[in-house]
């Protein structure tokens, strides 16, 4: 498939995130039928859909260093560095069924999408470089701009915060029907 396909593909998924991810977040706020329909259609998918987000990033950012290969910054990395244990530790958490992840997935999809949002700020706006990025790959320079604002760490940050929406999914869902089925709310 060619590199330009693949790419448009990309920043298509990042489009599908932030759609998905303003959605869980009007219904958060929203009362009544459109929340429980929305978190009610994700109840018990959550940590499933955060792997498979954290998963499909870690494989497009391989691909785009590997296959493509285009060499990955210093923002770059430490996004890796926060995506790539993601796609684990979802991976375990939903197999285990194990709703306590929220928090260690939670510090590590917030730091990377504040590095994610930084490392965007510094292609928008490359005065804010401060000399953390290598001159030999420069953290300002955008490999590829989709659509006029897609590029890489926004794609990550895409990522990101669908994980922190659906985690929070998790947390909602997981408090509606922890009582009911903890054996000493039965009482």
């Amino acid at each position: 498939m060619p590199y330009e396909t693949v790419r448009t593909f990309f920043a298509l998924l990042a489009l599908a995130a932030n759609a998905a991810t303003i959605v869980i977040v009007v219904a958060a706020f929203a009362k009544g039928t459109m929340r429980e329909r929305v978190f009610g259609s994700l109840a018990g998918s959550e940590l499933w859909l955060g792997f498979v987000v954290a998963a499909t990033a870690t494989l497009g950012s391989l691909y785009l260093s590997e296959i493509v290969h285009l060499v990955p910054c210093t923002f770059c990395w430490y996004q890796r560095i926060a995506m790539y244990p993601l796609a684990v530790i979802l991976l375990i958490a939903a197999v285990r069924r194990d709703h306590d992840v929220r928090i260690y997935a939670g510090v590590l999809a917030t730091i990377g999408a504040l590095l994610a949002a930084y490392h965007r700020l510094l292609q928008i706006f490359p005065s804010l470089d401060s000399g953390t990025c290598s001159t030999g790959v420069p953290c300002t320079a955008a490999w590829f701009e989709i659509f006029g604002f897609i590029t890489i760490p926004y794609m990550a940050l895409s990522a990101f915060l669908l994980i922190l929406a659906l985690l929070w999914v998790d947390r909602f869902n997981s408090s509606e029907i922890a009582p009911s089925s903890h054996p000493a709310a039965a009482e």
